[in-house]
């Protein structure tokens, strides 16, 4: 086999490989401390759920890392939860809290008990 055959059967290789794998690293990460997309996509499926909104309510289809409003929010909201349950409820047995605690599948929190 020549040279050229030789390496376009590697780039082939490479390229097949680097397809199935897909991408692999999240990007524009500024509040999840996630080293795989799988992590990150379960925590958003949860997210999802707790706000009962579709990844477009915060997310540019496009290009899912690009910032826009929502995300902003969200990442304030996710710092307020995560300094929650590393200081208040940081005790062994402690249950965690997340968005549903003031959200409960709507994407407007619930401010007051409904009547």
């Amino acid at each position: 086999m020549n040279m050229k055959k030789v390496w376009l059967l590697f780039l082939s290789i490479v390229f097949s490989a680097s397809m199935i794998a897909g991408d692999k690293t999240p990007k524009n990460l500024k509040v999840l401390d996630f080293t795989s997309s799988k992590e990150v996509k379960k925590y958003m499926k949860m997210i999802s759920k707790d706000l009962g909104v579709k990844c477009k309510y915060c997310h540019d289809m496009n290009d899912k890392s690009l910032d826009t409003e929502h995300k902003e929010i969200t990442r304030l909201m996710m710092q307020m939860i995560q300094t929650q349950n590393d200081s208040v409820f940081n005790y062994e047995g402690a249950s965690q809290v997340s968005c549903w605690i003031c959200h409960r599948g709507s994407s407007e929190p619930e401010l007051v008990r409904p009547k």
